[in-house]
């Protein structure tokens, strides 16, 4: 995943030079921001904003409640948002079971087909990169 790298790298550059996606991501669900108007305050493509996204979560929660209203950041100080969090985190939760019954018959049926799933597969790579 050529191009993957690549975003990482840009990121990882704007970081040290002192970017930082939460400075953009409001706390408080009644301020959240869709991910368009972060792209425009920020100047990042969609793309890019959807990894900062992605790396930011692993500092903070960063919710999007799939309303169209956009993402934010928990305001523990605020009854609703804890709800709203807890809510979130048992939804995920139930989401990581569901997936994880899923791919343990994925994986037994590569195991029953003598196929190694942890493999890196080079075939599969040209594919993608054409």
């Amino acid at each position: 995943m050529e191009g993957q790298i690549e975003l990482l790298d840009y990121l990882d550059s704007l970081e040290k030079k002192g970017f930082d996606i939460l400075d953009y991501i409001p706390t408080g669900q009644r301020n959240a921001v869709t991910r368009s108007e972060l792209c425009r305050r920020t100047g990042l493509n969609d793309r890019v904003m959807r990894v900062a996204i992605h790396k930011a979560r692993r500092k903070i929660p960063i919710l999007d409640m799939q309303d169209g209203k956009g993402y934010f950041i928990p305001d523990m100080n605020v009854e609703s948002d804890r709800r709203t969090l807890k809510c979130h985190v048992q939804q995920e939760e139930s989401r990581l079971k569901n997936i994880g019954w899923a791919l343990r018959e994925e994986r037994r049926t590569l195991r029953n087909c003598g196929i190694d799933w942890r493999s890196y597969d080079e075939q599969q790579t040209e594919r993608e990169t054409g």
